[in-house]
């Protein structure tokens, strides 16, 4: 019995909130499409020493996915921050860093060159060559 009520009121309670939210004009309501971008995810993987495009990477360091715009989009979120990125980039020109692209499996590395290049990359990886 007491569901019975329960239901009732909902019912009730629906068709005040649905009768409110009725157009008073004569004019129909539009409604415009909204289109929902597909995303196609990456089936190869990624090289280890050249930047790649279309490809995953779930190797030594961060996984991450690169898209056929060479977008790279890192699993964790941290990594993702395109101010953080364009920080690291003007940090490395302003330090003389030559661009190395991809090293061993981590993206967007600079190295100081020189009789022993320094290698950093923006998700933390450091190396010597």
């Amino acid at each position: 019995m007491k569901t019975t009520k329960i239901l009732a009121t909902l019912a009730l309670a629906a068709g005040l909130v649905l009768g409110t939210a009725t157009s008073t004009s004569a004019e129909p309501i539009k409604v415009q499409p909204v289109a929902a971008k597909v995303t196609t995810l990456p089936t190869r993987v990624c090289a280890d020493d050249h930047d790649d495009r279309n490809c995953y990477w779930d190797g030594a360091g961060p996984a991450y996915i690169v898209d056929r715009s060479n977008n790279v989009t890192y699993l964790n979120p941290k990594l993702n921050d395109p101010a953080k990125r364009a920080a690291w980039v003007k940090t490395n020109k302003a330090a003389h860093r030559e661009y190395w692209g991809t090293v061993w499996g981590h993206r967007l590395c600079w190295a100081k060159v020189g009789d022993t290049s320094y290698v950093y990359c923006f998700d933390g990886h450091r190396e010597t060559s």
